[in-house]
């Protein structure tokens, strides 16, 4: 990571460490989309925005980890031990995404439901004055 006058941070990491980073950047980077996906379906441009500011951040720091990761080389131990370290957290995101997902659907359904009820109700509201001023005029 780079500081805005050009210090560094060093940070040495295991493979296990690796594995659970790159997890962990994952999931939350999945999230702000669901995120960004749901302020789209209820209107609430604030989790766009949220997306907008820290997905390239997330991007560049999972850049930043997979080059590190590539620099190890052809250290199939090493490799092994990251995949065995991000795969309970794929998982455990996996199974979150699966417990979400029916919510967000359910949010963007009634959302839509709502505007298909209020366009019906304005268009009867429409006829109906319509039809007033037609009987007395």
């Amino acid at each position: 990571m780079t500081s805005s006058d050009g210090r560094h941070l060093a940070l040495r990491f295991d493979g296990e460490e690796v594995g659970t980073v790159l997890g962990t950047v994952a999931w939350v980077m999945g999230s702000l989309e669901i995120m960004k996906d749901r302020g789209h379906a209820e209107g609430d441009e604030q989790f766009h925005d949220l997306y907008e500011a820290l997905q390239p951040k997330l991007e560049a720091l999972l850049a930043k980890i997979s080059g590190a990761r590539m620099a190890a080389g052809d250290n199939q131990a090493l490799q092994d031990e990251i995949e065995t370290a991000y795969a309970p957290v794929r998982e455990a995101f996996e199974t979150w995404i699966q417990k979400t997902a029916a919510d967000t659907f359910s949010v963007a359904l009634g959302q839509r439901m709502s505007n298909l009820i209020d366009e019906s109700a304005a268009q009867d509201g429409d006829a109906s004055d319509g039809g007033a001023d037609a009987e007395g005029g």
